[in-house]
């Protein structure tokens, strides 16, 4: 039997999935890897990479209320952060309330990113073969309450892959994720002649796909095609 790796890329499964308004949880993970391989393979391991925290290090509340100041008050920024209590109780009011919402924002997120965390956890220990990589962090911009993407988690991804290469590891590596930053680590997997599959999923009927570049599926051995139908028909808990 050929041994086989999956690498998923967290972030890019899970807005592929939410594109068709499904949940990690909501598929059954076995049959879905289970389907995914060719007769003659063993799946070996998945490993599933995610951000590790929400990077919030910056976000002090002395960093945040002289952002506030410099855009909202400049005329006051000369009284930051000495001599506030020059600064008009009005004005200093409505800086503090900024403040609060900032915070409390960046609380919230925290707190759901943990709930997320616990449900990831779950799914580990509901799928034996399931080991999930927490590494890099996820960068967001409380003042505009959006997140502004990821950092490290693809590097950790494409190191993964180039170590199972080059060790010998497996056969083949089938990698769910779309993203062309994984270009030059496939191409490099592919000279040390190990296959490489890609998953693409797509969406509704006719079926619409968001997820893969078209230059990344050309450097695959083979696009492996999976229709929204197909995981509510077969894969749905």
């Amino acid at each position: 039997m050929k041994k086989v790796v999956i690498l998923i890329d967290g972030q890019n499964l899970f807005y592929s999935l939410k594109g068709m308004n499904i949940i990690e949880k909501d598929i059954h993970w076995t049959n879905f890897f289970n389907a995914i391989l060719e007769n003659d393979e063993e799946l070996i391991r998945t490993y599933w990479f995610r951000p590790q925290k929400i990077l919030d290090s910056y976000f002090t509340n002395g960093n945040i209320k002289y952002q506030i100041v410099k855009k909202h008050h400049s005329s006051y920024l000369s009284c930051f952060p000495s001599n506030l209590d020059s600064i008009p109780k009005e004005t200093m009011d409505k800086i503090n309330a900024k403040v609060k919402d900032v915070e409390d924002w960046l609380q919230n997120e925290k707190s759901q990113f943990s709930q997320i965390e616990y449900n990831y956890d779950q799914l580990s220990l509901n799928y034996g073969n399931i080991e999930f990589v927490k590494t890099g962090i996820v960068k967001v911009n409380p003042f505009s309450k959006q997140y502004v993407g990821e950092k490290g988690v693809d590097i950790s991804l494409a190191v993964k892959m180039i170590s199972l290469s080059v060790n010998q590891k497996c056969d083949k590596i089938i990698l769910v994720s779309g993203d062309y930053d994984y270009a030059e680590a496939i191409k490099f997997v592919k000279d040390n002649m190990t296959k490489i599959d890609i998953v693409k999923f797509h969406k509704g009927y006719p079926p619409k796909n968001k997820s893969v570049s078209r230059d990344l599926a050309v450097l695959a051995d083979r696009v492996i095609d999976v229709y929204e139908s197909e995981i509510r028909n077969h894969y749905w808990v």
